[in-house]
């Protein structure tokens, strides 16, 4: 078990985290009974959420003090002060969008030809995962999109073909499917809009959360990139105690990780695509 108070050189931008490993019990001990939740406690996963809870039962504590929730969806609440409230497409509705992807040559976005071309048999769902899994590794930040670019043009010349056409391949999907919808593309654009209202001073959280005395992120194997950006604007907004419970194999490595992965430039700024 350890733990770590986490600091940046982006004028301490994350000196409010500190990281801990196999802890939860940290957190559970905390259980009290009160009269609005004081800790937002952000899972990953409802089984996640659920096994906290179970484990409270089990224990007989109350669970007032926590309000159990994922990152989009407070990321929608945080939104959701707007009129019109924005709303998102769900994997369903993207893949019934991809299915309609034209299949013929003339018609097909220019930025997906190298894709389809070099992957004939591609369809909506391995099309979707590539966008997914660039923006998990991006949240197609400019700066993070270079980046990525940078390392794949240092491949072996097929290798570095092959990871371009599915860098551009993602951008090109995301691209798409902005084009036949009003809606955001997913709920990480959501997570992405929050992030830049936190960043840019808006006073959304305290609106929203006026009791919240601390934030915990649980049960994290891996930080995606709109996750890490949505860290950060909840550091530049709030004055809440953050703690990042990490599992066990993982730990070390996320804690070297992320004081780097913190130091983006405008976090939730996007790539013109």
């Amino acid at each position: 078990m350890s733990t770590t108070d986490l600091h940046t050189t982006d004028d301490d931008v994350a000196s409010q985290i500190s990281i801990y490993c196999g802890e939860e019990e940290r957190l559970l001990n905390r259980a009290d009974r009160t009269a609005t939740p004081t800790e937002l406690v952000l899972a990953p996963t409802e089984l996640h959420q659920r096994n906290l809870q179970r484990r409270l039962r089990e224990r007989t504590q109350p669970q007032n003090a926590f309000e159990f929730v994922d990152p989009k969806t407070v990321a929608e609440v945080l939104l959701g002060v707007a009129d019109p409230a924005p709303t998102s497409l769900d994997r369903v509705d993207r893949l019934a969008l991809l299915q309609s992807l034209p299949t013929t040559t003339p018609d097909q976005p220019s930025g997906l030809r190298p894709l389809l071309s070099a992957r004939r048999d591609v369809g909506p769902q391995q099309l979707e995962q590539i966008r997914s899994e660039v923006e998990s590794m991006t949240n197609f930040h400019p700066d993070r999109i270079a980046a990525l670019r940078d390392v794949t043009d240092e491949f072996a010349g097929p290798i570095a073909d092959e990871a371009t056409t599915l860098v551009d391949g993602g951008l090109a999907v995301e691209t798409w499917l902005r084009d036949q919808t009003d809606k955001a593309v997913s709920k990480t654009a959501l997570l992405r809009r929050a992030t830049r209202r936190l960043i840019g001073g808006d006073e959304v959280w305290t609106d929203c959360y006026p009791d919240i005395e601390r934030i915990s992120l649980v049960g994290v194997s891996s930080i995606p990139a709109p996750e890490v950006d949505f860290l950060h604007g909840l550091c530049t907004a709030t004055t809440a105690d953050i703690e990042l419970h990490l599992r066990p194999g993982t730990s070390e490595y996320l804690t070297a990780r992320l004081p780097d992965l913190l130091s983006i430039d405008y976090p939730g700024r996007e790539v013109n695509l």
